[in-house]
């Protein structure tokens, strides 16, 4: 909850930080950067003994401990008796006379996360930073809540996972679960220790994820090279897990989501599990229940194991699923995505289902926003479809991330709100908030953010695309049918507005994520831009029309032509199934005013070296003759009718814009043709 309480404080040159002997370090080092960051140039660290009586300048801000819990109380902030671990308390406003800002939390994260929502807190006030009147109690939904780096292709390098971390500790997520589908050190070479610069790496990760609150999870697939009843198989298992504790591992998943019912590595698997559904889950728990020994006894801080099994997306209870409840340790964990490998939705009657099925709590490991299985996709929506109760129920929530790792950071933040408060979760408030986040305050960035995002949002989700720009679009064609002229240039003008933040796209985001995000989506803000040029030359094009500019219009549509026919053809999709209709749409109405969609067929047209010539089929009286050409071409050149009896009659020149109206005057013709010059006019009563 936040409401209404004391006075703002606003945020000036200098700021003095009372910190409990026991805050959190990585807490006390993030706020500092929050209030550098809101501008203060001098940040005094007093002495807890001094209370609000600290002699450093500026507002007080109290991080822990008695001095925070009496200043809370002061604001009259509710206690914090029922807050569960990794909730906290924030109240602003005058204290004994002095501008105080009360931060106090619960368990290890609490304070860290007080922290986080104090960033969000600071607004521009007057000119001035400053932090709102407020009281807030806040805790989170779900216990674990974080990202899974599991998809199939180019895993993430390592700056784009320090960034991914700082991420998540900045949107209050605590575990990060390192699974990467391609990656041969923890599948067929699971055996095989990491070579020393990744070892390297790892190290970094961990330390990056404890200034961040986050546990560093690992996951090793090893059935698909192991002897499950061979005691030295699993001594090189449970080694390998100790050195990735060693580099900083908190958390292991045991996965087995590929391994067949009747395949095994050794003839003593087959002797002793035998085969089926009951064997392999024989056989997993073994294993599984080793590994979960191992951690108890060499590990204590260890955090549960979580077993990926192979059947982890069907519904209901099974023969499988049966044997595996029957022979885990109780202390492991059952992970699941869900009923289906990217269920549209998942309902807290499922999870019940899945729970009673294993046995034990769950970790959901929704496959959102991964896009491995459609690769000319990003999936950038917010996260729906997951009832209240699946976070509130499940031990742990991760999203399973994309590819791209900077543009993941869109979804992920939005399921990141869900898990930490479920019950009052609003997809398209957190998506815009997202949004905000990865812009990093650039408005230009958030406008072509919010193109990028907005023509990319469907998927098995939702199939809601392109919302931002659909009124726009409805508003244009309704504008058109009008004669408010007004009201039609009003809603010309914010369509093809829109249409030229998506043509801006890739030159505005070029510099988000220090550069990442522009390397992650190019073919996607590439079609984003070509539909963004697109859209203006059909804007631009009907408004031609409507003024009676043919050659504006002719030209625009010659401009438009080649871009619809890129955009069809490329495998990135953007905008699908509402940029690519409205083309088609403004391209149908300009052949209507043209008379394009009464054009003749190819094999209606003759031409004999001299001209191009249309034969209609029977004489009509024609009031004008409209000539489309490629433009440039075609000077000195004529354009003729054939009058039945009477011969040619020239109707005037061929324009090089493109684009002839000629007059017919009401004439009974049969034929026009085109004639170049000096081809003369022909004569006499000869048809074409």
């Amino acid at each position: 909850t936040i409401k209404a309480a004391g006075q703002a404080v606003a945020l000036g040159d200098e700021v003095t930080v009372v910190a409990d002997p026991d805050a959190d370090a990585y807490a006390v080092d993030a706020l500092t950067e929050v209030l550098r960051a809101a501008g203060v140039r001098t940040v005094r660290t007093a002495s807890v003994r001094t209370g609000s009586s600290a002699t450093g300048g500026g507002p007080l801000v109290l991080m822990g401990g008695s001095g925070a819990r009496e200043a809370l109380r002061a604001l009259r902030t509710p206690d914090s008796a029922d807050l569960p671990s990794g909730g906290y308390r924030i109240a602003v406003g005058t204290v004994t006379g002095r501008d105080t800002v009360a931060l106090d939390g619960v368990g290890d994260d609490g304070l860290f996360h007080a922290v986080q929502t104090l960033r969000q807190l600071v607004v521009e006030r007057a000119g001035r930073p400053s932090v709102p009147g407020v009281a807030v109690l806040d805790w989170p939904g779900t216990a674990v809540r974080g990202t899974t780096e599991g998809f199939y292709g180019q895993p993430w390098d390592h700056r784009q996972r320090l960034a991914q971390l700082d991420f998540m500790g900045r949107t209050k997520q605590n575990r990060y679960l390192y699974a990467p589908g391609d990656d041969p050190y923890r599948q067929a070479l699971w055996r095989e220790p990491y070579p020393a610069a990744q070892r390297t790496e790892f190290r970094e990760l961990a330390e990056r994820a404890r200034r961040n609150h986050v546990t560093l999870a690992w996951a090793v697939a090893p059935a698909q090279a192991m002897c499950m009843t061979s005691r030295r198989d699993l001594r090189d298992l449970t080694r390998k897990i100790d050195a990735m504790w060693a580099l900083g591992v908190r958390a292991v998943q045991l996965q087995f989501q590929d391994v067949s019912y009747s395949e095994w590595h050794c003839g003593e698997d087959a002797d002793t599990f035998g085969s089926g559904p009951a064997a392999a889950a024989a056989a997993q728990a073994r294993v599984a229940n080793a590994v979960a020994e191992h951690l108890a006894d060499r590990h204590p801080g260890a955090e549960p194991l979580t077993v990926m099994p192979t059947e982890y997306y069907q519904d209901g209870t099974t023969e499988y699923r049966e044997a595996l409840a029957g022979a885990l340790d109780a202390r492991v964990q059952v992970a699941w995505t869900g009923v289906g490998v990217v269920p549209r939705t998942i309902t807290g009657l499922e999870l019940a289902g899945a729970r009673a099925a294993f046995g034990r709590p769950l970790v959901t490991m929704d496959n959102y926003p991964v896009n491995d299985y459609d690769q000319g996709r990003i999936f950038l929506g917010p996260y729906t479809g997951r009832e209240p109760a699946v976070a509130t129920g499940s031990a742990a929530l991760l999203a399973n991330a994309m590819e791209q790792a900077s543009a993941s950071r869109i979804p992920l933040f939005t399921a990141a709100d869900y898990a930490w408060n479920p019950r009052g979760y609003q997809p398209q408030e957190s998506w815009r908030a997202a949004i905000n986040d990865l812009a990093g305050g650039d408005a230009e960035a958030r406008e072509a953010l919010t193109a990028l995002a907005g023509n990319d949002a469907s998927s098995i989700l939702s199939s809601s695309e392109s919302a931002y720009l659909k009124p726009l679009l409805r508003n244009f064609w309704r504008s058109r049918t009008t004669t408010d002229s007004k009201s039609r240039t009003a809603a010309t003008n914010r369509l093809r507005a829109a249409f030229t933040v998506m043509r801006e796209a890739p030159e505005r985001l070029a510099g988000i994520a220090d550069g990442r995000l522009d390397d992650e989506v190019r073919p996607w803000l590439d079609q984003l831009a070509r539909y963004g040029r697109a859209g203006e030359l059909a804007v631009d094009m009907l408004q031609a029309q409507d003024r009676g500019d043919g050659a504006a219009a002719w030209q625009a549509l010659l401009d438009l032509e080649p871009l619809r026919e890129e955009a069809r053809t490329d495998r990135a999709t953007v905008g699908k199934g509402v940029l690519g209709p409205f083309l088609d749409r403004a391209v149908d109405e300009s052949s209507v005013w043209t008379g394009a969609d009464r054009a003749p067929d190819a094999e209606k047209v003759a031409k004999d070296g001299r001209s191009y010539t249309v034969d209609l089929g029977a004489a009509r009286p024609v009031e004008a003759v409209n000539t489309m050409s490629e433009p440039g071409t075609g000077a000195g050149a004529t354009v003729e009718a054939h009058v039945p009896g009477q011969g040619w009659r020239a109707l005037g020149p061929l324009s090089t814009s493109g684009w002839t109206q000629s007059d017919a005057k009401g004439l009974r013709i049969d034929a026009v043709r085109i004639v170049p010059p000096g081809a003369g006019s022909g004569s006499g009563v000869a048809g074409p």
